[in-house]
């Protein structure tokens, strides 16, 4: 009875409960299979999604190779290498060997790094830019200080520049800190006002990130961020083994391009593989760390990815380097990647834990919106707008001096590079009822789009031209209450307001006032010529002025002479202006110089000559008109920042 008794009390139960021990481990077992399949299929369904996408991509902006990476959850959930890294050997893409140049994506990589400083409290993101300047400081345009966190999120107002940004060697780009006091543009606006991209706002991070960790800045880099993440072919300064490894560039025609040194190698200068990327993006959504490899503490990691700057919060924003998109009502992070050659970009949902990332070998491509659109609609839930169109109030109003013309913010105000933009796409802004009209002047591929008012400042695109949720657009006023730019969507998309006489009805009406005084200034000489040799027997006893008229046609000649030199120079030796404006160029600015001298001789001998009864008081009249003519055309070359040397 006792055994018995030990059996049913011991040895069953214990049997028992191996039993449903074993049961359990087999259900668990059987779990984990279903898991793993039904993650194999979601791979698989991404992967065909992907490859399909790719595929129906228009011949036009193919590039003769892509390489893709897509995370999630801290895994690599596809990547893949398409096409060639060169035409002409026909080497394969391989997503973990070949390396493209990323552009703008470098920026992030910058912040994180800068970020690293920050947390370790050797730099404040609100402290003033020129306490951690030892050489030289930025010049007190305005009262507020430019801070670390204006330039992350590219408010300091900074001009942006686009000449002279290249090095001639890999030892210039490497020195780039030495040049960078002469190659740092003017400000335009208060710091944190409003938002202009600015690679060199990014290069000036570049040296305070050199100063404070005592190394040049692509050795700090790879210590501190790409080697701990496992980044091991990334790099800032490729050697030449890397360079074996960089997909060749090509230009829209399909032209090989050399490899360009940049003086804004902080902003632009990395390149790297899609594996490479793929375990940036990892340690990006897993706040700061790859496994057990911790880059940032979550605090700061993540504060990359919260907004930090919006004029309203319906306009999206700016994180530290990445840019805000609400597509189809999903947050994402995003930049883009465009230097010549490569084309690129990056976006990240870090509600869902999610990145992607694609580079290519080929410059101006940009399918960009149409993959996020296709991967969101396809993989991630929809979320109610924020704020629904029906919500205006019935008796909102569109202020009406928003009418008027509109060009982007992001170009030089204070150097000859301005002169690119005399006839650059602006966006006309006309009242209709009560609504507001926008129009694209030179780009027409844009159409129309209309503008509903909502509340205040705020307005929202009509059901008509949105596509989804609502577009907002805001209207941004300066200290005195005017309107100084709109915002539409995203803050990459300001708009200043202009002058009249920098829009396109006025720079077209000065071009064509200046053609007809160019011709009515030799036709008068021709005709003055002619009459002072008495060829005309009705003008015997009128006498022309043909010293004036002559003087009229010299400066018209130079001027003339000036504009074409200019754009046969800009055209034929753009690339040498991204290194230096050579000399020969730089001395076609001393023509407008010479003819500004020429034009006070001009009105010196015309009011001279009102009283002189030789000539007749209606040739008086019209060289009168002439110089005002002339005149007129020396202040429209000094607003586009051509009379002088400006550079």
């Amino acid at each position: 009875m006792c055994c018995l008794n030990f059996l049913r009390l011991t040895v069953l139960p214990m049997f028992v409960l191996a039993l449903v021990l074993v049961m359990n481990g087999e259900s668990q077992a059987a779990q984990s299979r279903t898991q793993a399949r039904r993650a194999t299929q979601a791979q698989t369904e991404f992967a065909s999604f992907i490859d399909g996408f790719f595929a129906g991509v228009p011949r036009g902006m193919l590039a003769p190779g892509l390489s893709f990476v897509s995370v999630r959850d801290g895994e690599v959930v596809y990547i893949k290498g398409y096409g060639v890294s060169d035409v002409k050997s026909g080497t394969p893409v391989q997503p973990d060997k070949t390396l493209f140049r990323v552009g703008a994506v470098s920026t992030l990589v910058t912040a994180t790094a800068l970020m690293q400083l920050a947390e370790k409290g050797r730099l404040g993101l609100d402290e003033d830019v020129n306490s951690y300047l030892r050489r030289w400081k930025l010049p007190g345009n305005f009262a507020e200080p430019v801070t670390l966190r204006h330039l992350l999120t590219h408010t300091a107002g900074f001009d942006y520049k686009e000449l002279e940004v290249c090095a001639p060697t890999s030892a210039d780009e490497r020195g780039y800190g030495a040049r960078l006091q002469k190659k740092m543009p003017e400000r335009f606006a208060p710091p944190g006002r409003y938002y202009s991209y600015s690679n060199m706002g990014y290069t000036l991070l570049g040296s305070i990130i050199e100063r404070y960790s005592r190394q040049n800045f692509p050795s700090a880099v790879v210590k501190h961020v790409l080697k701990p993440l496992g980044m091991e072919s990334s790099t800032f300064s490729p050697t030449g083994e890397q360079m074996k490894n960089l997909a060749t560039g090509y230009d829209t025609d399909g032209s090989p391009l050399p490899y360009e040194y940049r003086y804004d190698m902080p902003a632009v200068g990395m390149s790297a593989t899609a594996a490479d990327m793929g375990r940036f993006m990892i340690a990006q959504l897993d706040g700061g760390a790859i496994g057990r490899t911790r880059i940032l503490s979550p605090m700061f990691s993540n504060s990359m990815l919260r907004r930090h700057f919006s004029p309203h919060p319906l306009i999206e924003g700016t994180g530290l380097a990445y840019r805000e998109r609400v597509i189809r009502g999903v947050r994402t992070l995003q930049q883009s990647c465009g230097i010549p050659g490569y084309s690129g970009w990056l976006m990240l949902i870090p509600d869902a834990n999610f990145g992607v990332f694609y580079s290519t070998n080929m410059t101006g491509l940009d399918f960009s919106e149409e993959l996020a659109d296709a991967l969101i609609e396809r993989f991630f839930s929809r979320e109610d707008a924020a704020l629904s169109r029906d919500a205006a109030a019935s008796g909102a109003r569109i202020p009406g001096d928003i009418s008027g013309y509109y060009r982007t913010n992001q170009i030089a105000r204070h150097s000859a590079e301005k002169a690119m933009h005399i006839l650059g796409d602006q966006i006309k802004v006309e009242l209709s009822g009560k609504n507001a009209i926008l129009t694209h002047t030179r780009d027409t591929s844009i159409p129309a789009r209309t503008w509903k008012p909502l509340s205040g400042d705020l307005l929202v695109l009509s059901d008509e031209d949105s596509k989804g949720a609502p577009e907002y657009m805001f209207l941004q006023r300066d200290d005195g209450g005017k309107i100084s730019a709109i915002i539409m969507r995203d803050v990459n998309q300001t708009y200043d307001k202009l002058d009249a006489f920098e829009s396109h009805p006025w720079q077209i009406a000065m071009m064509f006032c200046f053609a007809a005084t160019f011709c009515l200034s030799g036709l008068g000489l021709m005709l003055g010529t002619t009459i002072n040799n008495n060829t005309l027997p009705w003008e015997n006893d009128f006498r022309a002025a043909t010293e004036l008229w002559a003087i009229s046609c010299i400066f018209c000649a130079i001027q003339v002479s000036f504009a074409l030199g200019l754009a046969v120079s800009a055209h034929y030796l753009w690339n040498e202006f991204r290194i230096f404006v050579p000399y020969e160029v730089k001395a076609l600015f001393v023509l407008p110089l010479a003819a500004g001298i020429l034009l006070a001789w001009f009105w010196f001998r015309i009011l001279g000559n009102i009283f002189n009864p030789d000539h007749h008081w209606a040739e008086k009249v019209l060289l009168f008109i002439m110089a005002a003519n002339e005149t007129l055309f020396m202040f429209f070359l000094a607003n586009w920042r051509l009379l002088g040397f400006m550079f």
